[in-house]
């Protein structure tokens, strides 16, 4: 009968073999399907769970089969355990974020990372991931019947832990952008706030992704010469639209304003939305926004 050891850290009741119990019931109902009769045995071994894994019945694509079903395993395990510890260590350790708060955060974003690397399927966001950590490990088997996981994860996938080091700088970089948006969004609700009103009412015709025009009460369009040297000045620079229109608006101050969009969960409305906060109304369907859709081909 063949068979491997795989090993885990802890005795029998630590976290680490309750996951590789786990990973081996998940697996083996998978495999049992293809008609791969696995089956392991665990016992304690120090301070360390050894799992012993075989297959029932001998032949050379069975002992294949078992180290596939043993790579899904150890790569699952992988991902869930080694992986979320290297992180947090490189948060604290490698940038030296200390603080709980702010590395569960860039934790968060490293996660968010690899969704989007990995696709949008949420419910198997590495899947790429562990199929590439599954041939790895089946190929050790291949020469080795004796595997300590946490070990080969840091002796033998050091190039992946580098993959790791990138994803986390890369983390940093999109939490403290984020970090300081939300910084400038809240020195922009700020002078809004402290603010005396120029206008009674603007209404804010958000025509495609990055056209918007401003009207009056009487729905006349606001003209440039209605605005002070400020606003002028930044139509004369190059901003971008987004910027452009939240400008003005800070320029105009208006006491309220109503939004007219097809696109609500475009970003720039969003920062509208923030920075205006109760002063701000998105239109829920007026003949302005029906002709939008109607330019648009929406109905």
């Amino acid at each position: 009968m063949v068979g491997y050891q795989i090993s885990v850290p802890g005795p029998g009741s630590s976290m680490q073999a309750d996951k590789m119990r786990e990973f081996l019931r998940k697996y083996g109902r998978e495999w049992e399907y293809l008609g791969l009769n696995c089956g392991w045995e665990e016992s304690g071994q120090g301070d360390r769970t050894v799992f012993y894994c075989f297959n029932r019945k001998m032949g050379r694509q069975r002992e294949k089969g078992l180290r596939q079903w043993l790579g899904s395993v150890v790569a699952e395990y992988i991902c869930s355990v080694n992986e979320p510890e290297m992180i947090r260590w490189i948060i604290s350790r490698d940038f030296r974020y200390r603080q709980p708060d702010e590395s569960r955060e860039i934790e968060r974003y490293a996660y968010h990372l690899l969704q989007d690397v990995e696709g949008e399927d949420l419910d198997q966001p590495y899947v790429h991931r562990k199929d590439q950590m599954a041939r790895q490990v089946a190929d050790y088997l291949l020469r080795n019947r004796f595997l300590a996981v946490d070990g080969f994860f840091h002796f033998r996938m050091k190039r992946y832990r580098r993959v790791l080091m990138k994803l986390v700088e890369h983390a940093i970089d999109e939490y403290l952008l984020d970090r300081e948006y939300q910084e400038f969004i809240e020195l922009l609700k700020y002078f809004v706030s402290v603010q005396k009103p120029k206008i009674s009412l603007v209404h804010v015709l958000h025509t495609g992704k990055r056209r918007f025009q401003i009207l009056k009460p009487d729905g006349s369009p606001l003209q440039l010469k209605e605005m002070d040297g400020v606003a002028q000045e930044m139509m004369d620079q190059t901003l971008s639209q987004e910027d452009l229109i939240v400008s003005t608006l800070l320029t105009v101050a208006p006491d309220r304003v109503i939004l007219h969009t097809g696109y609500p969960t475009e970003n720039v409305i969003r920062t509208l939305i923030s920075i205006f906060e109760n002063r701000i109304t998105v239109c829920e369907g007026c003949f302005k926004c029906r002709s939008f859709s109607r330019s648009r081909g929406d109905g």
